[in-house]
């Protein structure tokens, strides 16, 4: 199979149970790293702009997007975002998508050719700006589910520039481990290997990979001596402050990205135990802990039930809560469509007993921190102030970065189109 053959039939998967990276390393697992990146950009760009490239064929055909086959729907689909949002060729993006289609359904390849030539000189936003209603026309033009904008142009005054910055493809960041190498040393190793990076602008333990670059090729990935995460992620960590020797719970650890900070800040001194709930996700953590070289107690454990951990017992908790994830879109942009309220309020029913369980766990004067990828009041604010109603006590943050997040009290938020940065909620307290 060529590369959009490849790209159709994981959009055709997608569609079935709304999830994209699974399908994506099934289906490119034979692929070279060029080939693998150009299936992700149009595989993901199109699932990312799903609503505005699905208004754009039906403008341009006359018939539902819904009423063609999976193969003539998805072909359209990654023709138009090759047509809309990069740089290929019209008439190569054509050709070369037809003839996918006509691999994967003859028959449909004649149509998605017809519908193709009017595409390239279809003008979508002149098209997205005669529809009537403010809402609807601005979730078709960033491509995001009417129900999200009008929430969140409810909870941020800067909404429009939030799904502008949810849009863009996220920056590559990497965070050193501090158990093995250093920021000066492991600079060294870039530099050594010609590999383009930038200092992230606050978080001195962060560098940004510039350009497409295989994982693998970076100096130090078999050794451990760096996590690739995202800013934000890091900052959960950062934030909680950790000592060496203290006793440190991180709740939800796996697949390790907080776990591993927090034993990179301490030089892995802290005595941490780290707690998740899925045993698929936990052996990723303990093959996160044994790359990046610390030892930690690993447990299997629903903490809101009966559990083995002591009460009044740590010196810190990292609550990273299971949530709607709304705040990483641009990081998963599958993540626009299998959303809805229902899920909000149920995590944040869960995110209620995480919170109350990890009280009982935190000794007094002990140090809770609480965070979300979420855009979301519910899983944010809401349960700041639950935390408060069950004894809980605001506290200020250790560490504060001038110019970063909207701080308010004791609550952060950091946002795509601000801090270049991934959409989180933090909270801090003390028992």
């Amino acid at each position: 199979m060529n590369t959009r053959e490849i790209a159709i039939k994981i959009l055709c998967s997608f569609e079935k149970d709304l999830k994209l990276k699974p399908h994506f390393e099934r289906l490119t697992k034979q692929l070279n790293f060029r080939d693998k990146s150009f299936v992700r950009e149009i595989s993901s760009g199109s699932v990312r702009f799903l609503k505005l490239l699905d208004f754009s064929i039906e403008k341009t055909s006359g018939k539902k997007q819904k009423k063609q086959k999976d193969v003539v729907r998805n072909g359209l689909r990654i023709l138009a975002y090759q047509l809309f949002f990069t740089a290929v060729p019209p008439y190569a993006a054509l050709n070369e998508t037809v003839e996918a289609v006509k691999k994967l359904n003859r028959k449909g390849a004649g149509f998605v050719n017809a519908v193709g030539k009017k595409l390239i000189h279809f003008d979508y936003r002149k098209e997205v700006a005669k529809i009537p209603d403010e809402m609807e026309r601005t979730a078709t033009l960033f491509s995001f589910e009417t129900w999200m904008v009008r929430r969140w142009k409810r909870f941020y005054e800067d909404w429009e520039k939030l799904l502008e910055g949810l849009n863009k493809t996220p920056p590559l960041f990497i965070r050193i481990n501090r158990i093995k190498t250093t920021p000066e040393n492991f600079a060294k190793l870039l530099k050594a290997a010609d590999i383009e990076f930038e200092p992230h602008p606050f978080l001195p333990d962060m560098f940004r990979i510039k350009g497409r670059i295989n994982i693998s090729s970076i100096p130090g990935y078999r050794e451990g001596f760096f996590y690739i995460q995202d800013p934000a992620s890091f900052l959960a960590a950062v934030l909680l402050n950790p000592a060496p020797e203290e006793k440190i719970l991180d709740i939800a650890a796996a697949p390790g990205g907080k776990t591993t900070a927090i034993a990179s800040i301490t030089k892995g001194k802290a005595k941490i135990t780290a707690v998740d709930v899925n045993e698929n996700r936990l052996k990723l953590l303990k093959e996160n802990v044994r790359k990046a070289g610390f030892r930690c107690k690993i447990l299997l454990e629903d903490i809101t039930q009966t559990t083995s951990l002591p009460e009044n017992h740590f010196d810190r908790i990292l609550l990273d809560a299971p949530c709607s994830a709304t705040g990483v879109i641009r990081r998963h942009p599958e993540g626009k469509w299998n959303k809805n309220i229902n899920l909000i309020k149920h995590n944040q029913k869960l995110q209620k007993a995480l919170i109350t369980s990890a009280y009982k766990l935190l000794k007094p004067g002990g140090r809770l921190l609480y965070s979300v990828c979420s855009l979301e009041k519910e899983e944010g604010e809401e349960n700041a102030k639950y935390a408060v109603s069950i004894g809980f006590k605001p506290a200020q943050f250790d560490i504060k970065f001038e110019g970063v997040g909207k701080v308010y009290k004791n609550t952060m938020r950091v946002f795509p189109h601000t801090d270049n940065m991934d959409g989180f909620f933090y909270a801090i307290f003390e028992k």
